[in-house]
């Protein structure tokens, strides 16, 4: 968690993390910002930010239970 804001990482296996990168990018439901080290995005109303080192983070989230299932629903 990060300052006032809440929010949660994942961090990816490195032997999955591109393909899982990649799967996750194409969920997105709207980009505001795409360059070569990060996307960053919203699915489900929240903001999500992909990094090519294999990390996700969520913000705006309430719980750790709701963080978890959005990574789960991102990455499967």
């Amino acid at each position: 968690m990060c300052g006032d804001e809440k929010g949660y990482v994942a961090i990816l296996n490195p032997k999955l993390a591109d393909e899982s990168i990649e799967i996750a990018k194409k969920k997105l439901e709207k980009i505001v910002l795409n360059t070569r080290l990060i996307v960053r995005g919203y699915y489900k109303e929240k903001l999500i930010s992909i990094y090519k080192n294999g990390r996700i983070t969520v913000k705006e989230v309430n719980s750790r239970e709701e963080a978890e299932k959005i990574f789960e629903d991102l990455l499967l």
